[in-house]
């Protein structure tokens, strides 16, 4: 079925001339407000500044634990590639157990509040 050019509307570039204004964007596209964009980049700063700080205090803890265990005589602490490896791993799955803690926490108090 052919439509004619009254049903189509002339066209000017890309939009319509006898268009409403919201029909101008693109179907399905909904635009995003200032402070939902700005919300969105400072949750997205705080998670990175709160995993740096954590990784931080991470990478010191496994450290005192290295020194603490090879003072102790423990013997493949001492040998550099296991302490390597425990010292880039062990601050990254504390990191990654402690999202984990923080997730489940925020879980349980959600649904405390939600009644």
């Amino acid at each position: 079925m052919k439509v004619s050019e009254e049903q189509r509307g002339s066209r000017i570039g890309t939009d319509r001339i006898d268009s409403a204004a919201e029909e101008t964007e693109r179907i399905g596209a909904s635009s995003m407000p200032l402070t939902d964009f700005a919300g969105g980049c400072l949750m997205s700063l705080s998670s990175v500044a709160l995993s740096c700080g954590l990784l931080l205090i991470n990478g010191a803890f496994v450290m005192a634990c290295l020194s603490a265990l090879s003072a102790a005589g423990v013997g493949w602490f001492q040998g550099e590639s296991a302490s390597q490896f425990i010292l880039f791993g062990g601050p990254v799955a504390l990191l990654i157990i402690q999202w984990m803690m923080l997730d489940y926490l925020r879980f349980l108090w959600r649904r405390r509040h939600a009644g």
